[in-house]
């Protein structure tokens, strides 16, 4: 008999702690909400289209900053701005917009575990290389192992 009120009680009890991440690990919100995402910084170099002007000119190649996140995340759709900043689902990386001094200083950080805050905005020129991009106002490496 004690045996099986111990296993009506976890039976009751284990659904809860999933039920709290799943409301946690819900899809994150475009500005002006901070989110704090957390991955691997890296560098890559995208090849510039040429520009109606200089279509004669070589391409000009960008290089950027990415965030791989450590997880797969989903943005909600900004009701109040729905065609710059749709709904997306699985996203595994995010462009990030980094200020000068900032893109200077996280060249220590590269290939390491960060964790990066700032809002989210959807792709909406050439030189957007993901889906939703992030505005840091803060990128540092996570304080727990």
């Amino acid at each position: 008999m004690l045996l099986m009120r111990r296993w009506a009680f976890l039976l009751i009890l284990l659904p809860i702690p999933s039920v709290a991440q799943i409301e946690i690990a819900g899809c994150r919100s475009y500005k002006p909400t901070l989110v704090s995402l957390h991955g691997i910084l890296v560098r890559k170099t995208f090849g510039r289209p040429p520009s109606n002007q200089d279509a004669h000119k070589d391409d000009e190649a960008e290089t950027f900053w990415l965030l791989k996140l450590e997880s797969p995340i989903c943005v909600d759709e900004d009701k109040t701005e729905p065609d710059l900043n749709p709904g997306q689902k699985h996203l595994r990386t995010v462009q990030l917009v980094l200020n000068k001094e900032d893109g200077e200083r996280v060249r220590d950080l590269l290939g390491k575990r960060v964790v990066a805050t700032g809002t989210l905005f959807g792709a909406h020129t050439e030189h957007h290389h993901t889906p939703v991009l992030l505005t840091v106002t803060f990128i540092d490496r996570p304080h727990w192992k």
